[in-house]
């Protein structure tokens, strides 16, 4: 029997990409999938005409090797078109096991240059629609009660975790859909819902979209470790039985996947009362004054422009 026979599942940004890998890999091991893509441009300016209907053609190709699925084209920053999501679930299979957002846009820019717009649709899409999303079908489950396993993945990115210049919304958006996450873990775990992140360093359109990062990922001869086909087996995983993980963040590249931890204090330094600033001062001064933001995982495969063992001083002229 397939791994996710009789389960329903929701991707986000299932057109394209990473989401249409999820997608075919889960109808693969036997789940029912709402395919939901906007169809808009990379950057959120709107419908891309000259992409066709990106849900619908993942729908046909599931439908064609034997799944079942059905397209949907709500915008996930809505709250109420993310409901229909949900609801788009219940309406064509009659339940709902499994939530993938994926969804997002990508528009890279400084802080100096940032404009409202950047700042709106970035936040919008990732933070703003992964919460969306999330709530109502944490809703739903709240009205059926105790069921599952249930699951939850979000997408976070590696410059949520190691931001990196030129990324400030996005970044930011991203680290806070890891924050959700363990937030979704200790809040649904009743109701039979494991919640996890990844954060997937795969060669996608939005990531063609930003050359600074599209140079950190080239295309090699063999395998090809930044293909998004690879980040879909640790959907899979998270989304069955076999799951044992919730709360977690899980970085992914090529044959690669690494687990994070969550924020944590490194050093303490602690006064007998209130602190003079001077004696902090001398206490600070033997703690490094930079963390190691160079390698995005553990393994240091994929690096930012930021040359190693070079102080934020030394950067900073």
């Amino acid at each position: 029997m397939a791994l996710l026979s009789g389960k329903v599942a929701i991707v986000t940004g299932g057109g394209r990409g990473l989401g249409r890998c999820h997608a075919l890999a889960l109808a693969a091991q036997g789940a029912s999938v709402v395919v939901n893509d906007l169809g808009g441009t990379v950057t959120g300016g709107g419908p891309d005409e000259t992409q066709g209907d990106a849900a619908a053609d993942v729908v046909a190709q599931i439908i064609a090797q034997g799944g079942h699925a059905v397209a949907n084209h709500a915008s996930v920053a809505d709250w109420a078109d993310a409901g229909s999501i949900v609801d788009a679930a219940m309406a064509a299979f009659g339940r709902l096991d499994i939530v993938v957002n994926n969804a997002g846009i990508n528009r890279p820019a400084s802080l100096i240059n940032l404009t409202e717009a950047d700042y709106d649709l970035e936040t919008g899409v990732h933070l703003k629609g992964t919460t969306a999303v999330c709530h109502h079908a944490a809703k739903l489950w709240a009205s059926q009660g105790r069921g599952g396993p249930r699951a939850i993945i979000n997408t976070t990115s590696p410059v949520g975790v190691h931001p990196m210049p030129n990324g400030g919304p996005y970044c930011a958006a991203k680290a806070g859909i890891a924050a959700l996450t363990v937030v979704a873990a200790q809040e649904l775990a009743h109701l039979g819902v494991r919640a996890n992140a990844i954060a997937p360093a795969a060669r996608t359109r939005m990531v063609m979209a930003s050359p600074a990062v599209d140079e950190l990922m080239p295309k090699t001869a063999g395998f090809d470790r930044h293909l998004p086909d690879h980040v879909s087996p640790l959907v899979v995983y998270l989304a069955s039985p076999l799951n044992r993980f919730t709360g977690r963040v899980f970085g992914a590249e090529g044959p690669d996947v690494a687990l994070y931890q969550p924020w944590s204090a490194d050093w303490l330094v602690s006064a007998d009362g209130q602190w003079d600033v001077s004696a902090l001062a001398d206490a600070l001064a033997a703690l490094p004054a930079q963390a190691d933001i160079n390698a995005f995982y553990p393994g240091g495969r994929i690096r930012t422009r930021i040359p190693p063992n070079r102080s934020l001083k030394a950067l900073l002229g």
